[in-house]
């Protein structure tokens, strides 16, 4: 395949539309998502959620704004990793991890521990209870 000098390749050109296209709509998406929560007022938001949604929604948004802001300096050609950035990213992180954890703890099946000491007192009690009589009967066979 030969293209003349100054000419680019087809195939990379049409690649880079498909993902120049790709991008616009997902910006557009982006920005009709940011003008409806433009619309609504943080505190009239955050009051109407409970607090692990609002912890929700405020680690997603800090999460989603500096990963805007890393996608900005790559654009721009600077080197997120050489600035505060990356340690913002990583502390945001560590949040998401103790809200799941929360999450997780709330999840979790609990325990009935007067059931559970019922069951297991049943249990020995039947237990030893058959021991005896298995020991009585061994008793009266060898008699």
């Amino acid at each position: 395949m030969t293209t003349k000098p100054n000419q680019p390749d087809p195939e990379v050109e049409n690649d880079f539309n498909a993902r120049a296209t790709q991008l616009e709509s997902s910006l557009n998406e982006l920005e009709t998502f940011l003008s409806r929560l433009d619309s609504v007022s943080y505190t009239t938001l955050h009051e109407s959620l409970t607090p692990l949604d609002q912890a929700r929604f405020d680690i997603t948004a800090t999460y989603t704004l500096n990963s805007l802001m890393w996608a900005y300096l790559r654009t721009r050609g600077v080197d997120p990793k050489q600035t505060q950035l990356k340690n913002e990213l990583d502390r945001v992180k560590s949040y998401m991890d103790k809200l799941k954890s929360v999450v997780d703890r709330q999840t979790a099946s609990k325990i009935d521990k007067q059931a559970t000491t019922r069951l297991m007192r049943n249990a020995l009690w039947q237990q030893a209870h058959g021991k005896n009589k298995t020991t009585s009967k061994d008793e009266q066979q060898t008699d």
